[in-house]
Parts: C-alpha cells; structure tokens; sequence
C-alpha cells in the first residue's frame, strides 16, 4: 500500500542528504558550466528529434555513458534508472523479459503490448518458459523506453505498455576527424559469479565516407548468488556476440547513404532447466542453444534543399532461435502403487524453436514553415513484417509440430502512420498521428501428437487503429504542462487465434490511455551554470477484452478481463552544478480488474531511486552513490505471492584520464547491493543478487 514506513524514512533521508551535499557544493563553485541532466538527452523516438523533458510524452533515454555506468550483466540491469520499467522473469540471461506500467508477464503473450526494437527491427521470442530478449549491453549506445500507448503511432498498434528501443555503436562514435583506424578495447570482472567480459571494437574509415565498424564481445559467468550466499539457479552462461555496419555516404552535400548491418547473439548451455522463468523441476533440464540474429540493409536521403523530403528506409531479416536436446524424461505415478509410472518426454527427444521475420520499413519528415510563429513536421510512413513460427519437436517415430499451446504458423503485419507535429514560437506544441494496421494469422497444416497429419488451412485477419493527440504548452521559461490521449488496438496473437489448432473466435484487445503532467526547468537555479529538470506524469490506461494469462499451479490459464485499469504517477527530476549532480525517480502504479474489483497480476512494487555524485574535474574522477528503494506489494491477485520492501544500496568511480600514457582510458569501479541485502523483486520468481564488486578498464585507440 504504497512506500513502507521504513521506506519513507530512508527515502527522505536520501533527499535530506542531498540537499545538504548540494548546498556544500555550492559553496565549493568557482567555474560555471553548461551541464546536460537525463531529461536533457536527445530522443529520436518520438518523430522529430527533440530533448527528453520537452516531448508530451514519458520517456526516458539512456546515452552511451549512462550504459558504461550501470556496468549491466544483462540488459535487464540496464533499467534500473527508468521510472516504471521493470525487468520480469529471472536472473537468467535465457529469462529475461519486460513490464511497462504494470503490462508484461512471465506466461504471457505480450509480442504487441511492449514493442522492442533494436536499429528499428522488432525483436520478439515466446516460448513461455524462456525470456522474450536476448542479447548483450556492450553492443548498444542508446536506449530509448516509450512509455504509454501514445507510441504505437509510430511503432505498431497495440503497444499498450510503450516501446524500448536500442541502438546498435556506429563507427562514427569511435573516429575523430581525419582518423582512418581507430577502436576500443574493454573487460570487466564481476566478484558475485566471477562474471568477465571481453570486448574489442575496431572502426575505419578506409576511403573518404566508407565508415565500417566490427565489434566481437565474449561474456561469462558462473551461477550468481543471492544476499544469502545461496546460488542462484541457472544464472551461469558463456554468450558470444557482434556486430558488423558499413555506411557509405555520397551525393551533393553528403545527403544520401547506404548501410548495411549484421548482428549475432549466442549461448549454448547444458543442464539448464526447461523451466527459466519459475525454476519449476518438473519440466525436467536440457542442453540448450540460443541464437539471435539481425540483419540489416538501408538507405537515406535527406534531399538537401528541399524541406518536403528526408527519406529513410530498410529491409531487415530477424531469426530468433532456441534448439534443445537431451531431456530428461519425466516419469508421473498414473495409477496407483504397485503399478509402474509411466516415462516420457514431454517435448520430445530434440525440439527447435523458432521465430523467422522478413521486415521492411520507410517513411519521409516533411517540414513546413507556417509563417513567421509556425513550424510544422509531418512523418508519414509504411511498414511489414512477414514472420514464420516453427516448433518441430521430435518423437522418433514422427516429428510433431509445435504444441497446443504454441502452434506453428504464419503471421503478416502490414501498417500505415502520420503524425503531425505542429510548434508554435518553441512553447506550443500539437502532434495529432494516426496508425492503422492490418494482421494476418494463418496455420496451413500440422503434425498432432498422434503423427497425423492434419490440414487446418485457417487465417484470421484483423484491422487495428491507433490514434492519439498530444500537446505540450510552456507556460514560461521554467514551466511546461503537457497531456495525451491515446487509442489503440491490440490485434490478436497467433497463440489466441489457434489454440490447440483451434480457430478461435477472439476480440481486440482495446486501450484508452489518458496523460497529463507538468515540467519544471531552472538554470542558474542556486549558482551560475547549474541546471535543474523535473517531469511528472500521471496516466490512466482503460482496457477493454484483456487478455490475462498467469500459472494457476497445474498449466498456464488465460482469463479474458472484460474492463482493466491500469494507472499511476511517475517522476523523474535532476540537478546538476559544475561538480556536483543528483537525479530521483519514482513509480507509483496501480492495477484493478474492473469487472470484478480485484487486483491485476504483476503490478510492480511502488519504487524510487536516488542517486548522487560528485565529479572533481582536475582529475575528470566521477563517484557517488545510488539507492534503490522497493515498497511492500501486497496488492495482489489471489494467484500472487505477497512480497516484502526493501533498499539497496550501491557506490561507483569512474576516472577518465586525458592527459599523458593513460589517456583514452576509462576506468570504472562499481558496489552493488553494498550491504548484501536479501529481497525478491516482486516481478521476478528468484531471488535478487547479493553484493557484488565490478570493475572495468576500456581504452580507445
């Protein structure tokens, strides 16, 4: 029921605390300087590029140093400073999936509800047991987490939760001008698991606007333990990834290119447990390779001189792909004793998982001068996918093909979005949009569990429509409101059309979400050069036909909800000064089954971080320290455990030499969980990690 008592008292001492050691630093001021906060970052998610506290909408972008800093295990790590995002799942890297303001669970579909994507491919696996993401943090540069459902205009209808996007490095952040060869090399040793990592990054520029770039990252590490010493389950794992872009840039002024990228992600593990999600024993374990691919062809042109073009587009091919052997045989007590159990293997002797996805993309940024007060930008766009979903398990004497619950098929997405965005004198901003998308799910034949063949030959098609209007207004310098309504439609997933081969008749699932919130921004707020940002949100998202899926003990078990409400409060604010910075978030979100009154399942416990750090510029040192403050959950479904608060607390270092043999270097020190504490986050299903020590050194070249 919101922050504990305990919670509260640790939390207003944070603050306590940073207002004291800022009001010290004041004092210690003698340079002013331009400091950039979190809410200062460039969002390119959200149409035209534009600063993170001035968009209509929440969201959060996570830059290159902010990635360094977390020094992520996994990329669940990554999202520890993102207000209303939280990792689901498990520890495991094979585990790891996603919830926004309350959407995402372990055992459910939620391909459209939170879209991911990474260079704009969408990335999704389900498999119900296994994460929905795989991948490495040492391969990205930005993130960007859309919260709401006012993203699906750009993105795909049905993005109830919002969009997390990645960025893949570019061999532009790695050359300064004239450089032709330059790269970076990095590792890192991680205590809890005696995790490493190795990475090595090589950029050229062999001819003049030929940009090429080739990055090969190895991770490991042995089974992390909990705040108890005990090892956590399946938490070890070896993964190698890379990735290889070329760009080539040419035309009058440099305004066209090309580029190509091919990204690949990989981990083979034995003796896993089927089961990554729960750590249930009864699925038996087996020897699993998971494999992720992503590539990439495209070409821009920015028509320069002429306002009406700025052309961008792609085709892309995605495999996701989980091959699993040598399980175990699970033997049940059928009858009753003396009568032997019968032994079998659920899913085969090998099995093979998959999700195989053709996409293309385009749209153009149309740009308008309406008078002396008026600038208009108009995103107009276009984009497919075509996915095929295998699952051929093997019996021996046949080869079945998926199961009831995961059926092998074909889906086909096609949509169409403009968005509008209407800015008069920088202090009013209109951005209207609508998206409509049309979906395709179809099974031809399959193979049942008696070796049959049967024909299905069945499709079902739904159209989709996502509109929104959003509007930012400054009411001054310092002060900004800003508000959102949002519709769109959640077309139905090829597991709910065909379950058990079935062709189901299933409804949209329906989203009305309603934002509004305030903005404050001050310079030269305390002393001359700092910088002060704060962003309150508050949402309310109504949902119509929700489909609710959870483990009620014996199988997974989907509920229709006709009416769900999600809502709560976000927070994000900053400080800054020439030495000393300071940021805060919190989330505050409430989940209710109309119908009935009762609670929603996997509603996030009510959270703040605060973190506060000093940078002594002589030495370009940077420490500080950040605390993670967890509420009680008790606000639960009847098929939901009760979890309890609790706080972490962690320290950091980075020092960045400039100047003489160790130049170019970075090196980072991190504490995590400093006092060892033992807690449960209560979207996960293991325990959290107890203390950890991180270091890492990076060089450039």
């Amino acid at each position: 029921m919101g922050l504990t008592i305990t919670g509260h008292a640790q939390l207003m001492g944070g603050v306590a605390l940073w207002v004291m050691v800022l009001n010290g630093g004041v004092a210690a001021q003698d340079a002013p300087v331009t400091p950039v906060t979190p809410l200062q970052r460039i969002v390119v998610g959200t149409g035209n590029d534009k600063v993170a506290i001035d968009t209509p909408q929440a969201v959060t972008v996570l830059d290159q140093e902010a990635i360094d800093a977390q020094q992520a295990r996994t990329i669940g790590d990554l999202f520890s400073e993102v207000p209303g995002v939280t990792p689901i799942g498990s520890n495991s890297v094979l585990g790891e999936s996603f919830n926004i303001r309350g959407i995402g669970e372990a055992f459910s579909g939620d391909e459209n509800r939170i879209i991911i994507q990474v260079d704009g491919v969408n990335k999704f696996y389900e498999q119900y047991r296994m994460g929905s993401f795989f991948s490495d943090p040492e391969l990205y540069k930005q993130v960007e987490v859309l919260r709401g459902p006012a993203s699906s205009t750009l993105y795909g209808s049905g993005a109830m939760g919002g969009v997390i996007t990645f960025t893949t490095k570019d061999a532009s952040d790695f050359l300064d001008p004239g450089d032709r060869i330059g790269g970076r090399l990095k590792t890192s040793w991680d205590s809890n698991g005696n995790g490493w990592l190795g990475s090595a990054i090589i950029a050229a520029e062999p001819v003049k606007n030929l940009e090429l770039l080739g990055n090969l990252n190895y991770r490991q590490s042995q089974d992390i333990k909990d705040g108890q010493g005990n090892d956590i389950n399946d938490t070890d794992f070896s993964s190698v990834n890379g990735l290889i872009k070329a760009r080539y840039t040419f035309g009058e002024n440099d305004d066209q290119s090309v580029f190509a990228s091919y990204e690949n992600w990989s981990s083979d593990e034995d003796d896993q447990n089927y089961d990554q999600i729960s750590w249930g024993p009864d699925f038996g374990e087996v020897d699993r390779t998971v494999t992720d691919q992503t590539a990439i062809i495209g070409y821009e042109n920015s028509f320069y001189g002429n306002d009406l073009l700025d052309v961008k587009a792609q085709v892309s091919w995605s495999d996701t792909r989980v091959e699993q052997k040598n399980q175990d045989e699970l033997c049940v007590q059928f009858a009753p004793p003396p009568a032997p159990p019968t032994c079998y293997y659920p899913f085969g002797y090998n099995s093979e998982y998959s999700y195989e996805t053709w996409q293309g993309k385009a749209d153009n940024v149309a740009t308008f001068q309406l008078g002396e007060s008026w600038m208009a930008y108009l995103t107009t766009g276009i984009d497919g996918q075509y996915q095929e979903r295998r699952n051929p398990r093997d019996f021996g004497s046949y080869q079945r093909s998926g199961s009831g619950s995961h059926p092998e098929g074909e889906t086909t997405n096609v949509g169409g979005y403009t968005q509008a965005e209407l800015v008069w004198n920088d202090r009013i901003t209109l951005i209207p949009g609508m998206r409509i998308d049309y979906s395709n799910v179809s099974v031809d034949s399959y193979v049942d569990g008696s070796g049959n063949t049967i024909n299905l030959n069945e499709d079902k098609s739904e159209v989709g429509y996502s509109p929104k209007l959003a509007a930012m207004i400054k009411m001054s310098d310092w002060f900004g409101v800003f508000g959102s309504i949002a519709h769109t439609e959640r077309l139905p997933s090829l597991d709910e059309v065909f379950t058990n081969y079935t062709l189901n008749d299933v409804e949209k699932e329906l989203s009305n979400n309603f934002e509004a919130g305030f903005t404050l921004s001050f310079d030269d707020l305390a002393l001359e050069g700092d910088a002060f940002r704060l962003k309150a949100t508050a949402f309310r998202n109504n949902v119509t036909n929700f489909y609710a899926s959870y483990w009620d003990g014996t199988s997974v078990v989907t509920e229709i909800i006709p009416k769900a409400r999600y809502e709560g409060l976000e927070l994000e604010a900053s400080y800054a000064t020439n030495s000393v910075y300071g940021t805060l978030g919190a989330s505050l979100i409430r989940g209710e089954n109309a119908t009935t009154g009762g609670y929603l399942n996997a509603i996030p416990a009510d959270n703040a971080f605060l973190k506060i750090g000093y940078l002594y510029r002589p030495w370009n040192l940077d420490f500080g320290w950040k605390g993670d403050f967890y509420a009680s959950q008790d606000l639960v479904g009847d098929d939901e455990e009760k979890t309890a608060g609790y706080a972490l607390h962690n320290l950091y270092a980075a020092w960045k030499p400039t100047e003489g043999h160790l130049a170019d270097s970075e090196f980072r020190f991190n504490v995590d969980n400093v006092f060892d504490k033992s807690y449960r986050n209560h979207l996960s299903d293991d325990e959290g990690a107890g203390r950890s020590f991180k270091l890492s050194f990076a060089r450039k070249f």
